[in-house]
């Protein structure tokens, strides 16, 4: 006579695998972050009226009533800041050439080192 085992196999059952312990999770694989790949390609957001605007700019300047240097259109033309002092020109209205200043000259795009930032290469993915 057999073991009780050898008798289960004989009659057709079969052994069961081990359950898995029932707070074991999969790993997930993390994608890596690259160098390549841009976070921010524009700035929105006015540091100044503390809304999202289509036309900010940065602008290193001198004026004493404001320490925001991410800022619309609206707000320096009130402040009186030259256009002379912005940095950029990566706004969606500078890049379709519709950036206007109504407090002194405004200068050209080509003025400008960097219009707009490249796309990054490879596959985007804005879960990070």
């Amino acid at each position: 006579m057999g073991s009780l085992k050898d008798e289960l196999l004989k009659a057709g059952l079969k052994a069961t695998q081990k359950p898995k312990a029932p707070n074991e999770r999969e790993q997930i694989k993390k994608k890596q972050v690259t160098e390549a790949v841009i976070h921010q390609e524009q700035r929105n957001f006015c540091e100044e009226c503390q809304l999202v605007r289509p036309d900010v700019e940065l602008y290193y300047h001198r004026n004493p009533t404001t320490e925001a240097e991410w800022i619309c259109v609206k707000c320096a033309d009130q402040l009186k800041i030259a256009d002379t002092f912005r940095q950029t020109a990566q706004s969606d209205t500078s890049i379709k050439k519709m950036f206007r200043r109504e407090h002194g000259a405004t200068r050209s795009p080509s003025d400008f080192k960097v219009q707009k930032f490249d796309k990054p290469k490879g596959p985007i993915n804005g879960n990070r």
